[in-house]
């Protein structure tokens, strides 16, 4: 996942707590949108501004623990995670055509490793930054059709990043986000392509690529 950070913040180095922090803060919040969290009577902006709102209010009151009790602060932003998050179908994703090739338990255990992992990253990335802004840019009225882009932006002291969620609306009248864009760089893509690199680097041992996937 360093090579997630590296092409968000432009291939330039980090400079300061702000710079960091807002590539970890928007890697992590488009993970809550990845599944059918709202039915067609439902608004999706309303809806995603909700969620990124829980999930601060996590960071503020629980974030101070990741030094003394890490894995605690990690459930507590797992718990909130778990009902909207489809961590199997971002999981097979990112294994892109390699999930064929891999069987059931691979790609569960895969899944499991994905999961704890992302959760960590997202944890970390927002604990000390509770105090940000988070904004939907919201129109006021739900959409129509089938498909929506929800702009996000986060602001701190140094500037403001924007989020594009690319949501489509499924035949039972849920939404579900199926792309992230980051400043220019496809979220979704990038993971895949992750993947496939650590494939071709383990000379396509897809259980040496689940042991060896880490954010670290």
């Amino acid at each position: 996942m360093s090579i997630l950070v590296s092409q968000i913040d432009g291939h330039k180095r980090c400079s300061g707590r702000f710079s960091c922090g807002m590539a970890g803060i928007a890697t992590a919040l488009m993970l809550i949108f990845w599944v059918p969290v709202a039915t067609a009577a439902q608004n999706p902006y309303s809806m995603i501004e909700g969620i990124s709102n829980e999930l601060l209010i996590v960071v503020r009151s629980s974030g101070k623990t990741i030094n003394s009790n890490p894995e605690r602060y990690y459930s507590d932003v797992d718990r909130v995670l778990e009902p909207v998050v489809a961590f199997d179908f971002i999981a097979r994703g990112v294994m892109g055509r390699y999930a064929e090739q891999a069987t059931a338990v691979q790609r569960a255990r895969f899944s499991r490793v994905f999961r704890h992992d992302l959760v960590a990253t997202f944890a970390r990335g927002v604990a000390n930054f509770g105090d940000l802004d988070v904004k939907v840019i919201n129109p006021g009225t739900p959409p129509k059709g089938k498909q929506v882009q929800v702009v996000q932006e986060v602001r701190g002291e140094e500037g403001v990043t924007k989020v594009s969620y690319t949501l489509r609306r499924n035949k039972t009248g849920q939404w579900k986000l199926f792309n992230v864009v980051l400043n220019g760089v496809n979220l979704g893509k990038t993971f895949r392509s992750q993947f496939a690199q650590s494939m071709e680097a383990n000379g396509g041992d897809i259980d040496k690529v689940i042991a060896n996937w880490s954010a670290d």
